[in-house]
């Protein structure tokens, strides 16, 4: 008797869950990149070079489930490769964080891209002109580029009208100013702010607005600065104004202009650049834009080549400190999601800058790039992609 009761709750289970009653299947969503160049340095007259260098190359694991409401829920977990001459180990967890949405509000917590950047520009990485695109760390010692760009974050967003999108975000920076060896304790909220863009769709690029994307947002640190007792007197205010610019809407031969200015409002005190932090803490306006030409065959994207250039300026400092740079490339699609492209940059720092890095520094890269964007039990349709977690230039 026991054995027909237990093969009728076997056979029970077998059927319920063929019939999809017990439970429903989450959407698993994988996305990987390989990024993998030869670079050639040439920095103050001294040449070197580096065979094989797969620095931001990344794994991301994402899974997605059906409410019982309107809402959806994510989790993500990503890693990448940082570095050479980063001490972050050998692997990177630069992506972990859980998510709600509906159609109009986003609620996320965990680690993830932090708010010191608005738009990408289309670079071989998405670090290859941080000092001017991203608002930095004033807790980092510089070592690692990652400092600037991930972060544990607390962020809520209301889209209106699907094309206006407000963000507000609390977010602990990494410190990594601390002495060799100790391990960070504290990961209270150290930064806050609240970001308004207008965005079109994805799906109505090629309606030929002019204007894709624009937005405004402000970035405040909450530091311990010396002298002062004011809560706001000891904030490091942050301004960012981003706008993309379809100057050629066309699906075939498009072309956009990117534009990104970045002020910090500093603190009086820094009149000298002596380490990273300085940089970080005194007033200073950077600026880079440029524009992109990518040519799509038979609607996917085939060629890419894109001229950007910029400038920081530290108008508090006396000796004309000032950081310059410009960033050439083309990308050719091979295959699907498989690019070849060569890139060159030039850096150039004046004044403190040229005591602190290198005065001037010119870079040629070879690249190879192969991506991953895959789907299993599709249940949804998506304002973006996982793999756009990750830095794209080819989109």
């Amino acid at each position: 008797m026991k054995k027909v009761i237990l093969g009728t709750i076997v056979l029970c289970i077998f059927l319920i869950s063929n019939l999809g009653i017990a439970q429903v299947n989450p959407e698993i969503q994988l996305g990987a990149r390989g990024v993998f160049s030869i670079n050639n340095d040439i920095t103050n007259n001294a040449k070197s070079s580096a065979i094989n260098d797969f620095s931001d190359s990344g794994f991301l694991l994402g899974f997605r489930q059906k409410m019982y409401n309107d809402f959806r829920g994510q989790f993500v977990l990503g890693f990448q490769f940082p570095d050479a001459d980063s001490d972050l180990g050998q692997i990177f967890f630069h992506q972990v964080f859980i998510k709600l949405e509906d159609q109009n509000n986003i609620i996320k917590l965990g680690r993830s891209r932090v708010k010191s950047s608005l738009i990408d520009f289309a670079t071989l990485r998405d670090d290859d002109a941080l000092k001017l695109t991203d608002v930095l760390n004033p807790y980092s010692n510089g070592t690692n580029t990652e400092d600037n760009q991930f972060g544990n974050v607390i962020e809520y967003t209301h889209i209106f009208g699907q094309r206006y999108w407000l963000t507000v975000h609390g977010e602990h920076f990494t410190k990594s100013t601390l002495t060799t060896g100790a391990a960070e304790t504290d990961f209270s909220m150290n930064a806050l702010g609240f970001s308004f863009e207008y965005r079109i769709p994805q799906s109505q690029l090629w309606n030929r607005d002019v204007l894709q994307q624009i937005g405004v947002s402000f970035n405040n640190f909450l530091t311990d600065r010396q002298g002062y007792s004011n809560q706001f007197d000891k904030l490091l205010k942050n301004v960012i104004f981003s706008t993309i610019i379809n100057v050629v809407p066309d699906p075939v031969n498009f072309v956009d202009f990117r534009l990104q200015a970045i002020y910090n409002n500093g603190f009086s005190e820094i009149t000298s650049i002596s380490n990273y932090k300085d940089i970080a803490e005194a007033k200073s306006l950077s600026i880079f834009f440029g524009p992109r030409y990518l040519l799509r065959v038979l609607e996917r994207p085939a060629l890419q080549i894109s001229f950007y250039g910029g400038f920081k300026t530290f108008p508090d400092l006396s000796n004309n400190s000032k950081q310059i740079q410009f960033v050439a490339n083309s990308f050719y699609r091979l295959g699907e999601n498989f690019d070849v492209g060569i890139q060159y940059q030039f850096k150039k720092n004046t004044g403190d800058l040229a005591n602190l890095l290198p005065a001037k520094e010119h870079r040629i890269q070879l690249a190879m790039i192969f991506a991953i964007d895959q789907i299993w039990n599709n249940q949804f349709d998506d304002r973006e992609s996982i793999l756009n977690l990750e830095h794209g230039y080819i989109k």
